[in-house]
Parts: structure tokens; sequence; C-alpha cells
């Protein structure tokens, strides 16, 4: 949160909460002769303004002094001493306010300081151990949120990284299988692997991309393996616009890609075609590979490329993605993934 946001945050909880004792003030049938209104409120918002005011001090000391292994005791002796002098200095500089502004009904300043001490410090020092465990709270939770994205980026690393050394030894043995029937075609493969490996590690950070950048992956790849298969590999994409922008795993087609060309069309003499198709629908993004390749009336098997963009998926989007792969009715296999639709705009 930007510092503004929670100043903002610590004036709302200062006013709501002093008008709510402004409001017990004025209503509190033990109080004779009733308080006027100007006074209830005056008094109220001026002593948690002055709280809201000494918060930055009550995070700092609560930075410094943790109730950690080791330290508690300390942290407690300190937060304790601390918590009565800021009481103490709130209760004189609120009658000093409230003197200046002539808000209270008695004038006498010193008489009226030490009827506060009498009256409010009690009741007034919570304010600080409220203040402190509010503190403690968000920031556990910011850790254990700190914690948990950072694992779940750490898996979700781990699963590309997985996915790369699997295409690329594909991609190695496809060039060493050319190395003895058409070299210059092998150091063509050569070529657009490097350039290929480079674009990959120039996203090595992003988790996401857009579809445009993702199809780019994916027609990088293509260059490689068209090399290899010439005019026996066909290729259709079908994008709407509204879907271009659209934010996608990085590396989610491409392992989807592959697993059509090599457990597909590889062993079709003739080859095949693979369909790419993407549109938005409302809130969600539809996406889906199809392929015209060897197929079969059961369920393929969940290989590599398949079983990590499964567990990406469900790294980043939960329950709201869905993810099926199937027998196609025209022969081959399909692919669809259904993710949340968002872009950075």
């Amino acid at each position: 949160m930007s510092r503004a946001r929670v100043a903002a945050f610590v004036f709302i909880a200062g006013t709501i909460t002093g008008v709510y004792f402004a409001l017990q003030a004025r209503w509190n049938p033990a109080i004779m002769p009733q308080m006027p209104w100007r006074e209830a409120f005056g008094v109220n918002l001026t002593y948690y303004y002055l709280w809201a005011l000494t918060t930055p001090v009550v995070v700092w000391l609560a930075r410094r002094f943790r109730f950690e292994s080791g330290r508690w005791v300390l942290a407690l002796v300190v937060h304790t001493f601390a918590s009565a002098a800021l009481t103490a200095i709130q209760i004189v500089a609120g009658e000093a306010i409230l003197f200046v502004l002539k808000l209270r009904t008695m004038e006498v300043f010193s008489w009226r300081v030490r009827y506060s001490f009498v009256v409010n410090f009690q009741s007034s020092l919570p304010t600080y151990w409220m203040i402190l465990a509010a503190f403690l709270a968000f920031d556990y939770y910011l850790k254990r949120a700190h914690l948990a994205a950072e694992l779940s980026r750490a898996q979700l690393q781990a699963l590309k990284m997985q996915l790369k050394p699997h295409f690329l030894f594909n991609t190695l043995n496809s060039i060493s299988s050319l190395m003895y029937s058409d070299v210059e075609a092998a150091d063509a493969m050569l070529a657009r692997l490097s350039e290929f490996l480079r674009l990959t590690l120039d996203r090595e950070l992003d988790q996401e991309v857009t579809l445009n950048e993702e199809l780019e992956f994916v027609r990088r790849y293509l260059e490689i393996e068209k090399i290899r298969f010439e005019d026996r590999l066909h290729v259709s994409v079908d994008v709407s616009r509204d879907a271009e922008d659209a934010r996608v795993p990085t590396l989610a087609l491409q392992p989807l890609i592959e697993n059509a060309i090599h457990h597909g069309i590889a062993s079709r003499p003739g080859g095949g075609s693979i369909a790419i198709k993407a549109r938005r629908d409302e809130d969600n993004l539809h996406i889906s590979v199809t392929d015209d390749g060897v197929g079969s009336d059961e369920q393929p098997r969940e290989r590599i490329g398949l079983a990590n963009t499964r567990a990406r998926l469900e790294r980043l989007y939960g329950a709201a993605h869905q993810f099926t792969f199937a027998a196609s009715p025209a022969g081959g296999f399909v692919v669809e993934m259904v993710i949340p639709f968002h872009t950075l705009r």
C-alpha cells in the first residue's frame, strides 16, 4: 500500500472512532448535565486524531522492538513504557488544544489536565496496544502473502525450467538426425534454435505475456520444426482481435504444439496440420490446439508438456481455469484451455 493510502486509512479510522465515542459521550445517561455536541465531538476527535498522528511512532517502535523469540521481554518492557508515555503526551497535548480552542466548559488548564489523567488515562492507554496489535496483524499478513507469492513463483519457475530442457532435447535429437541426411537443414535448425532460446531468456522473469507475444514464441519454434518437416507441416492461426492483448502463461502454447507435432504428426508420412484458435468469451479466454495426426479412441497420455501446462495453470489461476485434452472427431487430438481474461491495461 502507498503511504497516501495508509495515511487515508489511519485518518478514516481515527474519525470513525472519534465520532463513535462522541456519540457515546453525548448520549451517556451517566453524564449529567448532558455534554454539548460541540464539546463531545471536539474532545473525542481531538484525542483520536492525536492518536492517528502518533501511529507512525507506534509502528516504528513495533518494527524496532518485535515480539520475537529471545526478545519478547525487552519488547514488552519498551512497549509498556512507550504506551504510558505516549498516552500522557496525548492527554496533555489534547487538553492544550481544547483549552486554546475553548472547547471545554472548564477553563482552568492545570486542573483539566489533572482531571483528564484521572478519568481518561486508563481508557486511552489501550489505544496504543490496539494500534500495535493492528500493525502486527497486518505485518504478519503481508509476510505470509509475500512468502506464498515467492513459493508460487519458485514453483512456476521450476515448471518453466523443466519445459525448456524437454524442448531442447527434442530439438537436438531432430538436429542430430538431420546431420546425416541434410547438413544445411541441421545448420539452419541450430541457428533458429539459438534465436528461440535468446527470445525465451529475454522473458525469463515473466510468468505471463500477451497472447501476441506467446504466438511470436510459437512462430519461432515452428520455424525450427518446418526446416525438418518442410511442406509436411501446415499451421493455421485464428485469433480474434479482442483476444490479442490477453495475458497468458509464458510458453503455454509451445509444449502443446510440440506434443501435437512429435506424437501426432511426425509419424505420418504425409505430415499433417495444426490449428491454433483463441477467442474471448466475456470474462474468459478460450484457446485450443487441434491436430489431425495419428489419432486414437483412447485418452492421450499426459506427457511432460501437458502435465506441466496443467500444473502451471493451477498455480496461476486455481479453480478459475479449465484444461482438457481428448481425441478429435476428425482424427488427432484437441487440447483446450480456458483462463480468466485480463490485460495490463
